[in-house]
């Protein structure tokens, strides 16, 4: 009876220690969900780390946006950020968007895939640049679940 009781006070502080971290580890399988991992790599931890310009770790669309110090036009730099954020969000969470000062009058884009490039595209031909830049990202990680 002792000897039970004994087993008991030691195996009980394990399992619930254990328990709740098991059960997240389960959910996270079943769900294919693998931000519930605990203290798991997750692919954003992977991307932000390697930015995949060795080619070898996971691959984000990188845009690069040159804003021209003299554009007098109707287009915003917050209105711009703002369209390329709702397209790029319906296709893929990974992505960076860095906008730069140049001088001259022009904006041009650039995607960056890994070691693809794409552009200059101006504002007009944005959709070009996201449809070429969202088939290579998949082409280079796979889809996305």
């Amino acid at each position: 009876m002792e000897s039970t009781r004994n087993l008991m006070r030691a195996i009980t502080p394990v399992l619930v220690l254990a328990a709740p971290a098991l059960a997240l580890r389960l959910f996270s399988d079943y769900f294919d969900a693998p931000h519930l991992q605990p203290l798991g790599l997750t692919k954003e931890n992977v991307a932000s780390v390697e930015r995949a310009h060795d080619g070898t770790g996971f691959a984000t669309v990188d845009v690069h946006v040159d804003w021209g110090r003299d554009w007098d036009g109707a287009l915003t730099q917050a209105r711009l950020r703002q369209r390329l954020v709702a397209t790029l969000e319906a296709q893929t969470s990974y992505y960076h968007i860095m906008f730069s000062d140049v001088p001259g009058r022009d904006i041009s884009v650039r995607f960056e895939v890994g070691p693809n490039r794409y552009g200059p595209f101006p504002p007009s031909q944005i959709p070009a640049g996201i449809t070429s830049a969202i088939m290579a990202l998949r082409m280079t990680n796979g889809p996305e679940k």
